[in-house]
């Protein structure tokens, strides 16, 4: 399908951009206003270990010294969730305070917001989940003043969305890991350290999603679109969004660049963190809910991608915003900078790097073949081909680059001097209040002024008024090519809908034993087949020629089931819910 999106707009700014719409199109425009959305705070999507309660658990050698009581340990607290038991307070204790168990764990939280009912008839919304950044480090600790959900931009980013009339959910991720090793294996410590705690943030972002679905299926408290759920990472939750888009089998964490030089594994060991899909390992409580953990697009803001070699025709399509002069991230190639300790991790492709091959691959054909006539469109096009000075080496921006927008701000041959984060801000009273806490908790010495002119280095002048014009150029870029990648999403293979809905029945509704499936008025049922969420064929029947149809679902794990019903020469799709 070939649509050309079109919007009047004036320019303000070279990089923030100032849009004039002359009508409101759902997604494309805000149409509700504060009054008119809701946020739900601190809604618990997971329980899982919590490597900050006990950071001993990041070094393998001490788990698999301490396995037996660690696996008792698991397969205990498996059990409780499994029962919806209250698991014992020593859990949840540090182990610096309670040694009784070696598994810690903490709850992991999520925001959502969303059009208040009152103002909203829909029941099936498109979803983006914001990751927030954070250096995989709790705010403070990370050295720097943002880290979590309640950061400023993500507030702000997500309200916009809910006006929008977007699901949007932040959810908190799991952090822990060891920037500050040192001496001859400080490199080695630091990358395996890092990657892990890159890939439980993974395995938190897919528990996220399970549920989502998992609440659609049972309870639709938040009225999602279960078959449009878009992931936005920014900073470190832009390679977390990256990587949870590309790795799609265990081999991709065993890339050279991921194995040990001291043992020739990989720093990510399955059999401790859990596999791909987030679940097993010794050191980690997911387990799946019958429900996909699959996007339908990826969007980040900083970060970068794992390694190349991810990339496969497989992944859905992705959109990019980076600095070309991020101080951290690569825009073209280079090494992951951690704000922490200033010290290389691991060497990976920016987006000048990969988005062009992304769309080599055709991952991103959805929408590079799209017309759009927008200011942000022509903005960023006119930058594609161009080259700049750059801390390292200049940089030309690839003309191969659709769907990426480089920002280009001032440059400074101080790597740690040129912006990666524009539309960042946060408040002074809040990050010294933030730092008495954290040093009342942990005993530290964290110095709230260090922080925050530290980060002003790579965001000078920070505010709400100087980021709003950035939060603008990316809300207007990524929306209308978001809705050409969700217009075309059908995870069963197009079929017809030509007859009529209200001639099609599908009952009980939810359904725990089975479903009867009638015609009236279109014939008799010829073909059903009915898919899970992630497009796999379960069951078929042909050649029915009748109009009723009873199908067992006991043997259907509970979930979201999309049901094509043919009849004569005309098919249509219902939704199905088991229980």
């Amino acid at each position: 399908m070939k649509k050309q999106l079109q919007k009047m707009a004036i320019c303000a700014a070279a990089c923030g951009l100032s849009l004039v719409t002359q009508a409101q199109d759902r997604y494309l425009d805000e149409v509700f206003d504060n009054s008119e959305i809701t946020i739900q705070k601190d809604i618990t999507y997971g329980i899982n270990v919590d490597f900050l309660k006990h950071t001993q658990l990041i070094d393998p050698s001490y788990v698999l010294a301490n396995q037996a009581q660690i696996a008792a340990e698991r397969d205990s607290l498996l059990a409780i969730i499994d029962a919806g038991g209250q698991i014992p307070i020593d859990f949840f204790q540090p182990y610096a305070a309670n040694s009784n168990t070696i598994l810690k764990v903490s709850e992991l939280k999520m925001d959502v917001y969303m059009p208040d009912a009152g103002a909203d008839t829909a029941t099936e919304r498109q979803t983006i989940v914001y990751l927030h950044t954070g250096n995989f480090l709790p705010p403070v600790i990370n050295n720097g003043p943002s880290g979590s959900k309640e950061d400023s931009v993500v507030v702000e980013m997500c309200k916009q969305w809910a006006k929008r009339g977007y699901v949007a959910v932040a959810p908190n991720y799991r952090h822990g890991w060891n920037p500050a090793a040192t001496g001859l294996t400080g490199g080695v410590v630091r990358r395996a350290t890092l990657l892990n705690a890159v890939y439980r943030a993974i395995h938190d972002a897919k528990q996220t999603v399970r549920v989502l679905r998992e609440d659609y299926a049972e309870d639709n408290n938040y009225g999602i679109d279960v078959n449009r759920v878009v992931l936005y990472g920014q900073g470190s939750g832009g390679y977390v969004t990256l990587a949870y888009n590309a790795i799609d089998r265990q081999e991709d964490t065993e890339t050279p660049k991921f194995l040990n030089p001291q043992t020739g594994q990989s720093y990510v060991q399955p059999q401790l963190v859990g596999d791909w899909r987030g679940f097993g390992g010794l050191l980690n409580l997911y387990t799946p809910n019958g429900q996909s953990a699959d996007i339908q697009a990826a969007i980040h803001a900083g970060g970068t991608l794992g390694d190349i070699s991810w990339l496969k025709t497989s992944a859905s399509p992705i959109i990019s915003l980076h600095c070309v002069r991020d101080p951290f991230a690569p825009f073209d190639t280079g090494n992951v900078i951690v704000p922490t300790t200033e010290e290389n991790v691991v060497p990976v492709p920016g987006p000048n790097q990969f988005m062009p091959r992304a769309n080599n691959l055709g991952v991103n054909d959805v929408y590079i073949n799209e017309t759009f006539n927008d200011p942000y469109t022509v903005r960023a096009q006119s930058i594609y081909g161009q080259s700049f000075d750059h801390y390292l080496n200049n940089v030309t921006v690839s003309t191969e680059a659709e769907g990426l927008f480089p920002f280009v701000l001032e440059h400074s041959p101080n790597r740690f001097q040129n912006e990666g984060t524009p539309w960042e801000w946060w408040s002074k009273d809040d990050l010294d209040n933030l730092v008495a806490a954290v040093n009342a908790q942990t005993g530290g010495t964290y110095d709230a002024n260090d922080i925050h002119n530290g980060a002003l280095n790579t965001n000078p002048g920070q505010s709400r008024a100087k980021a709003l014009p950035y939060i603008d150029t990316i809300q207007n870029y990524i929306h209308p090519r978001l809705q050409v990648i969700l217009e075309e999403v059908d995870p069963v293979s197009s079929p017809e809908r030509e007859v009529p809905q209200a001639d099609v029945t599908v009952f009980p509704n939810p359904a725990v034993n089975d479903v009867t499936i009638m015609t009236k008025g279109s014939g008799d049922i010829q073909r059903v087949d009915i898919f899970n969420i992630s497009g796999k064929l379960i069951y078929t029947r042909d050649r029915i020629e009748q109009p009723v149809l009873n199908v067992s679902t006991q043997s259907f794990p509970k979930g979201m089931y999309l049901v094509k019903i043919t009849a004569e020469s005309s098919s249509v799709v219902k939704r199905l819910m088991v229980k």
